[in-house]
């Protein structure tokens, strides 16, 4: 059992750091879409959560952030190991202290790039996205009432491989400018009928 949980920690590990290189790759390499302020106001998280600048510099304390948690359990899983103190609940811990850090500390990102998305702690090529959906924010919604950009948006919901994310548009000119970079790409289902597919 101990065995076993070493084996996943390490993965998880390897996983977790691979992840986080791979970020810091592609926000060196040219970025599509946000390429202005303008532009990424209108890319939020969350109806009032204005995504960060999708550079190495905008993302720094997250990053540091995610890398110090991945050496904290580097340094833990070392010293259960040179001591011989070989218990599965060490590692069962050590296991849920990454995923949760993994799932619940995402980094506050989103841009377009040649190749795929950025989007948190992850970056999804084209070929792995199943769907993006766009759902309007009206009165019935969950963001409705949170800020009065966001009341008047949409959200986008990014179906993938192994996982789903969503990211709210407040700007209509944002939205249409991104959906016709994503159909270029990926298969987009507007769910509702909206100004934007109305306009076409």
């Amino acid at each position: 059992m101990e065995m076993s949980m070493m084996i996943l920690v390490i993965l998880a590990l390897v996983y977790y750091s691979f992840r986080i290189i791979q970020v810091i790759i592609k926000l060196r390499q040219r970025i599509v879409l946000p390429a202005t302020r303008g532009e990424r106001n209108a890319i939020r998280k969350h109806p009032q959560k204005i995504t960060a600048p999708p550079t190495v510099e905008g993302q720094k304390n997250g990053l540091i952030i995610n890398a110090a948690l991945v050496l904290f359990i580097i340094a833990m899983f070392t010293i259960v190991y040179i001591t011989e103190v070989f218990s599965w609940h060490q590692y069962l811990f050590m296991l849920l202290f990454l995923a949760y850090s993994y799932f619940m500390l995402p980094l506050n990102l989103f841009a377009v790039k040649h190749d795929g998305i950025l989007i948190g702690m992850r970056f999804i090529p084209w070929k792995r996205i199943n769907t993006i959906h766009v759902v309007p924010i009206d009165k019935s919604h969950r963001y409705s009432g949170f800020s009065q950009e966001g009341n008047q948006g949409y959200v986008l919901k990014i179906k993938y491989t192994f996982g789903h994310a969503s990211f709210v548009i407040t700007s209509e000119q944002m939205l249409k400018r991104l959906l016709k970079l994503l159909k270029e790409h990926v298969k987009v289902e507007e769910k509702v009928e909206t100004s934007v597919s109305q306009s076409k």
